[in-house]
């Protein structure tokens, strides 16, 4: 029945139903807004941000808030991320550490949430956007060195940079020192936040250009295509969710390793 209706369709419909660019997609529900010469127009982006958001604080804060002692469904679900949070995410490095994994289990659900949001026909997958990925990265990143400060002191913290065991003397400390200093100063500064922030947009870029390409097979060969690319498609499809797990999972678990790095970086 499908490949009917695909066969009846024009190569223009097929084109606006297929091969719309990231740009058409990004742009189609828009709310033309500016502050003087600032534009802050909503548009898809925006709105799959709103409503992955308010997923999040529906389990986050609303079902911790609505605990009954026969749980239903709901806050089974809210339990068992809760768990999985706490016995997965926190303490990395010791037992302080748990403290921060409400914010790295939010992370977790939150990119989840808009990962699997992008797989939902006529959405937008918001985490192939550099944009968004950097800004949660940069959440991170001011997490990390506002925790490495405070807990050990500027001077503790950036002591933490420097490995143990350099030779005590004029060479390892007139120039091993600078050097290896330097180099984990780039790490933590540079590479921890780009590596956070490019590894989700690629991997979520790739899986969505995966599945336009094989659909827009149907445009190049025709409708009978749709025999092969549909169910490609869909098998993509499925290891796209199990991809948009695991990525939400190493962007939250990178983050909460960073964070007790500089938090004991020191002490190990």
């Amino acid at each position: 029945m499908n490949t009917v209706a695909l066969a009846q369709m024009t190569q223009d419909d097929l084109r606006s139903e297929i091969l719309y660019t990231w740009e058409t997609a990004r742009e189609t529900w828009a709310i033309p807004l500016s502050l003087g010469p600032v534009d802050i127009s909503i548009n898809k982006i925006i709105w799959f941000l709103w409503i992955g958001a308010a997923v999040t604080f529906l389990i986050m804060f609303v079902g911790a808030r609505i605990l009954k002692d026969r749980p239903g469904a709901y806050q089974v679900i809210v339990e068992d991320i809760y768990g999985f949070g706490r016995n997965h995410l926190g303490g990395q490095m010791a037992e302080e550490g748990r403290k921060w994994f409400p914010y790295t289990l939010t992370l977790f659900v939150f990119v989840l949430t808009l990962n699997v949001l992008g797989l939902l026909p006529n959405s937008y997958p918001v985490t192939s956007n550099l944009s968004v990925t950097l800004v949660l990265a940069l959440c991170t990143f001011l997490l990390v060195q506002q925790q490495g400060i405070a807990r050990n002191g500027l001077g503790g913290y950036l002591k933490s940079w420097l490995p143990g065991g350099l030779p005590d003397n004029a060479f390892g400390k007139f120039l091993i020192a600078p050097f290896l200093f330097l180099i984990e100063a780039m790490s933590r500064l540079f590479s921890q936040p780009a590596t956070l922030a490019v590894r989700l947009y690629a991997n979520m870029l790739a899986g969505s250009l995966l599945i336009y390409v094989f659909l827009s097979l149907i445009l190049y060969f025709g409708a009978a295509t749709a025999l092969v690319s549909v169910p490609v498609t869909v098998v993509f499809s499925a290891f796209k969710l199990f991809v948009s797990i695991l990525q939400a999972y190493i962007f939250a678990i990178l983050s909460q390793v960073y964070i007790e790095m500089a938090m004991f970086g020191e002490e190990h």
